[in-house]
């Protein structure tokens, strides 16, 4: 035979449709760009850091909350290895202004003052009214003030000067506690909190710049360092890889300078300043200035707003536009040594140092709030490329939206912001978490009750899918464990249908993360998704077809997945998200954990167990079933009804639970007001009865024994002439024949009654 060469047929290579592409709105283009890491599956990202100096507030969870989502879709969802460097500010003229009023306000009036004397009267007095000629110049000091506050027009003034009604809140909080007839019974602790916000400025006016040690500087940013990280665990924010504060890095700063310097687009200052020479930066052929904001470039407010309340008014510099990478410090302000003099360095070439002494000449990712884009950013991308003598300092901008609260911009500076430790006592973790996850990171969001209502309505529609999908659970399991018998796993089209929605969920969120990482659409898919799921579910309760468990499971699972993600923890058991309020002490022993339910089931057997021996009726064994039920409720289970008889056992959440806890009560509520009524009604008709029985009593013939009436009767006692002696009329006669025949009536049955008795 001659021999034939085997050959392995040929394979057709699969046709697959062409996968989206990350895209990520980039600042520095104002579009959605490819996202290319410079390093396959490799990120460096630099995010800033806050400025710790005073409460984090709901301005800073918007920030590094949806910096985090998209932050863990990177890594989580698109499998890229993050290097997340973030940065500390501890040097900055803000927290050397608040430091030095802190320490000022403790040493000269906290420390010396154990209670409201005249000496402190006086003192304030004269804080007051250098605040207010300082703060509110419209006020006329020959005037009332309090007249003056009820005349101003709040409203136009404060179009002016949007810190307009912050002063006047200050000063008015203070006259009032001043100029109270009161004001020295009041305690001392009220007083002082009262005129601290008047007092500080006058006192740093006066004493600032006698504060020279180095750790009263020290002492307020590691405070509110400690507190901010404290806020940013509470709303599970990651933690960075990296963290970089300023002070640590002084040195690091002097050295970046001298090179700007040496790269000619630098100049020093004879009062020991160094400062960014914008004009040769910009006219270089390599270079741009203000790559993201060019517009605003010439805008000398945003310009002395990023050189600091301390910095401003300097008129050594060769342009408006030029700003301060090294500052000569003034007496009262933290100074550091250099070639160029004591000083302190400016706020943008902190990030330029800290990022390019982890990431280099370039990076991928820089991240902050969209109010950093000019001066802050822009500066930082100018000193950097004029360091490194390159192009392109970053790869992908990415800027987070405004938040505003009802429609008003909160800020630091107006004191008008809400702390995250206040929302956190109004909304819990993960309403916050959902309230930036529903909303695009790179777009404003207005924090106001519709949104809330949004929220709470998105999580209670989840955390009841994923309650009802664990009863399920639990009860085909019980159903195996007392049969012995494995239910049914072949499918129907409902199952079918199911597993579909489930594949097409899977795309459509592939679709929205490479989106721009657009977690508001990938949440309202898994919402969809949960929608088609109980209408499975309702299915199946109704007997149209039978559970197919794993169907819902499998969906379940995969949606808790996207959820942990975007930053919502997961169960362990991954049938839903964690809810730390119902996870209980793990250090509690099993009978403490048990206790509870065995009593409540023991109730239930004592109840029944009785009800038995003494015969009772049906009903009195439907209402031990209710009570148990209600018991279970209170316990966090609730025992659903179906049409086979059996009950759906269910581990309520929180919120599940006060809800039906509520309709509990208002039924209840009901059920007294119904039986209130019953026995009022029924004392109304004992009252009736017994009008009803004095009223049979009285014999016929005395029925019509009113000499105020009648004077004149027959021989039945029926009247024949009224109190005047006229003639009863015949209609008139008739009517009281009639009454005195149902009278007769019912005087008879009386007798009767009275016989029988």
């Amino acid at each position: 035979m001659s021999s034939t060469k085997v050959q392995q047929p040929d394979w057709i290579k699969p046709v697959g449709k062409e996968e989206p592409k990350l895209r990520l709105y980039n600042s520095l283009t104002r579009t959605k760009n490819e996202f290319i890491p410079i390093t396959t599956k490799h990120i460096n990202w630099y995010c800033c850091g806050p400025t710790v100096y005073d409460h984090s507030h709901m301005g800073h969870a918007r920030n590094y909350v949806s910096t985090d989502i998209c932050r863990r879709i990177l890594q989580d969802y698109f499998g890229y290895n993050i290097n997340f460097i973030q940065n500390v500010t501890d040097i900055d003229d803000k927290i050397i202004i608040a430091a030095r009023q802190e320490y000022l306000f403790e040493q000269k009036i906290s420390n010396v003052y154990e209670k409201v004397n005249d000496e402190l009267v006086e003192v304030s007095k004269k804080h007051l009214s250098d605040y207010i000629s300082k703060n509110l110049p419209q006020f006329n000091q020959d005037q009332d003030f309090i007249d003056w506050i009820n005349q101003v027009n709040t409203e136009q003034e404060t179009q002016l000067n949007p810190k307009f009604p912050m002063y006047l809140k200050a000063s008015k909080l203070a006259h009032q506690t001043i100029f109270d007839d009161n004001a020295k019974n009041v305690p001392i602790i009220d007083f002082l909190q009262n005129i601290k916000e008047i007092s500080m400025p006058s006192l740093d006016k006066e004493f600032g710049s006698t504060v020279n040690d180095p750790s009263i500087f020290r002492k307020l940013p590691s405070y509110w360092e400690n507190k901010f990280n404290e806020d940013m665990s509470k709303l599970n924010v990651l933690p960075s890889s990296i963290t970089t504060r300023v002070s640590e890095y002084i040195p690091n700063i002097i050295d970046f300078v001298d090179k700007i310097i040496e790269n000619g687009y630098a100049y020093s200052t004879n009062d020991g300043s160094v400062y960014f020479d914008t004009f040769k930066f910009e006219n270089d052929p390599n270079h741009d200035y203000a790559k993201l904001q060019p517009w605003n470039k010439g805008s000398l407010e945003l310009i002395n707003d990023g050189e600091g309340s301390l910095s401003t008014g300097q008129s050594s510099k060769k342009s408006t536009a030029d700003f301060a990478l090294w500052k000569g410090s003034k007496p009262g302000e933290p100074s550091w040594p250099s070639k160029w003099g004591d000083g302190r360095p400016g706020w943008h070439i902190e990030c330029s140092v800290m990022a390019s002494d982890i990431t280099g000449e370039t990076m991928d990712i820089h991240s902050g709030g969209v109010d950093l884009c000019f001066p802050h950013h822009d500066n930082e991308l100018a000193q950097s490329e004029a360091y490194y003598n390159n192009k392109q300092w970053v790869n992908y901008f990415l800027h987070n939206g405004h938040l505003h609260i009802q429609g008003q911009k909160m800020s630091k500076s107006l004191k008008n912001f809400i702390t995250i430790e206040q929302a956190l006592k109004d909304f819990s973790s993960r309403q916050l978490r959902l309230v930036f996850a529903l909303s695009y990171w790179d777009k404003p969001i207005d924090f106001k009750d519709s949104l809330i209502q949004e929220v709470k309505t998105y999580e209670s529609t989840l955390s009841k899918f994923f309650t009802n999908v664990r009863a399920l659970n639990n009860d085909v399991k019980h159903k195996i464990s007392i049969d012995g018998t494995n239910p049914s796993k072949k499918i129907s089209q409902h199952e079918r249908d199911l597993l579909q929605s489930l594949k097409q969920a899977q795309t459509d969120v592939h679709s929205a993360f490479c989106d721009n990482l657009s977690s508001p659409q990938v949440l309202r898919i898994i919402q969809d998704l949960v929608s088609k799921s109980n209408n499975y579910i309702q299915l199946t309760s109704s007997g149209e077809t039978e559970l197919r468990i794993d169907s819902l499971l499998q969906i379940t699972r995969w949606i808790v997945k996207i959820l942990d993600i975007l930053g919502f923890d997961a169960r362990s058991d991954k049938l839903g998200w964690l809810d730390s309020t119902t996870e209980g002490d793990s250090s509690s022993s099993k009978e403490d954990v048990a206790l509870p339910y065995v009593k409540a089931l023991a109730q239930f057997r004592d109840s029944i167990r009785n009800s038995a021996i003494n015969k009772s009726q049906y009903s009195d064994f439907l209402d031990a079933c209710d009570s148990l039920r209600s018991d279970l409720v209170n316990l966090g289970v609730s025992l659903d009804d179906r049409p086979n008889g059996s009950a759906l056992v269910k581990f309520l959440n929180p919120q599940e639970q006060e809800q039906l806890i509520n309709q509990q009560k208002a039924k209840e509520q009901a059920l007294i007001e119904k039986q209130k009524k019953k026995e009022e009604q029924a004392l109304a008709n004992a009252k009736k009865e017994q009008e009803k029985l004095e009223k049979m009593k009285v014999n016929p013939q005395d029925l019509f024994k009113d000499t105020s009436l009648y004077s004149e009767w027959d021989d039945q006692g029926i009247p024949t002439k009224d109190s005047k002696g006229e003639e009863v009329t015949k209609s008139m006669r008739k009517r009281l024949t009639k009454q005195y025949q149902q009278q007769e009536k019912l005087y008879q049955e009386y007798l009767k009654l009275e016989n029988k008795n």
